[in-house]
């Protein structure tokens, strides 16, 4: 659907499953981005560096926007217009959350907000845990008494669901009940879709990125916004797979869990160079691009797949035989890619 969908009493925005799924600031942002053919441009210049803390066990991993540590995506897309409320703000104004909601949806705005999770039926949490997190509102229908959202509701995988007035309404005013940290702060974010845009798109500035990344060079930006703190605790471009190794190891040493979130990080970052690559063969925008290019990313894309499920498999067993296969399959999608990009570069890419 390329409008929102509105019949008597209802409304849903329109949303796309998203092409990254790791996290929920990109996630939620980009279930509006992707259905929006227009704003691929901007998703595939944007997503491409990474960085991952080296003490990986207190620490994350992320794809590399200003001010990493903050939810900053949304604000750095132009396609996005973004409003910040405080909680206090909506409960003070509104008689309840659902009206501010259905008066935002109908104003063709996407609601993001923390929710107590222990209250959503939706959710792995349910009657376990007083854990607040952070859930996206695209639609509502008011005969049927229900919100249409977006998480990582069960297994770690991102769905879109419906929940009652009454179960959201009750998650809401129940979230100073969690002690987990609100990485919302506090807001209530808005996003809508920003029509009016036209992209400048360049291809040249897109291989520039991807140069950057495989030779891990500091973003121009680190320095300014963060101050070079922590500089040397970070890991960006292709370095991180010395951070995923190690991480690895040490886990394996420990006969520890494994966090997937980094390994599905990677997967992501590779699935979307391949849709990158067929972007750009597409359109045109690389005439030394070809079919050959794409189909051996692919193969890298795969066993970054792979790569998640054996994760998966050790975490299931602890098995030390698997987190040695393990190990060499980080080894071996990072030489491939170095690889292929070193050659993609130099014959590809616009010097």
């Amino acid at each position: 659907m390329k409008n929102s969908t509105q019949t008597l009493g209802s409304k849903i925005l329109p949303v796309s499953y998203p092409m990254i799924t790791t996290y929920t600031q990109h996630a939620h942002l980009l279930s509006i981005l992707t259905h929006y053919e227009c704003a691929h441009p901007w998703i595939f210049s944007n997503y491409i560096q990474l960085y991952i803390n080296k003490d990986y066990k207190h620490h994350w991993g992320d794809f590399y926007f200003p001010v990493t540590y903050e939810l900053r995506p949304s604000d750095a897309c132009k396609w996005i217009t973004t409003q910040k409320l405080h909680r206090d703000t909506v409960t003070t104004k509104w008689d309840s959350v659902i009206h501010f909601i259905v008066e935002n949806i109908n104003a063709n705005n996407y609601v993001h907000t923390m929710i107590n999770y222990f209250y959503v039926p939706l959710s792995d949490r349910y009657n376990k845990l007083q854990l607040h997190h952070d859930i996206f509102v695209y639609g509502y229908d008011l005969n049927r008494e229900i919100l249409y959202v977006s998480d990582f509701f069960k297994n770690g995988v991102y769905s879109q669901a419906e929940i009652s007035f009454s179960d959201f309404q009750l998650a809401f005013d129940t979230n100073h009940l969690t002690t987990n940290h609100d990485y919302l702060r506090e807001m209530v974010y808005l996003y809508t879709f920003n029509d009016q845009y036209q992209d400048n798109f360049s291809a040249d500035t897109l291989v520039n990125s991807i140069r950057n990344y495989f030779t891990k060079k500091t973003p121009e930006y680190w320095e300014m916004f963060n101050y070079g703190g922590d500089r040397h605790n970070l890991d960006f471009g292709m370095q991180i797979y010395t951070t995923l190794l190690n991480y690895a190891k040490e886990t394996s040493e420990q006969k520890a869990m494994l966090d997937i979130r980094p390994f599905h990080l990677l997967y992501d970052h590779k699935r979307l160079m391949t849709l990158r690559l067929k972007y750009l063969y597409d359109n045109r925008h690389l005439i030394k691009l070809n079919q050959e290019h794409i189909d051996e990313f692919t193969a890298i894309e795969l066993k970054a797949k792979i790569l998640v499920n054996v994760a998966m498999k050790y975490n299931f067993t602890r098995d030390t035989s698997i987190s040695e296969n393990f190990q060499t399959l980080i080894t071996n999608i990072e030489n491939e890619e170095s690889i292929f990009l070193e050659r993609w570069l130099k014959n590809v890419g616009i010097q």
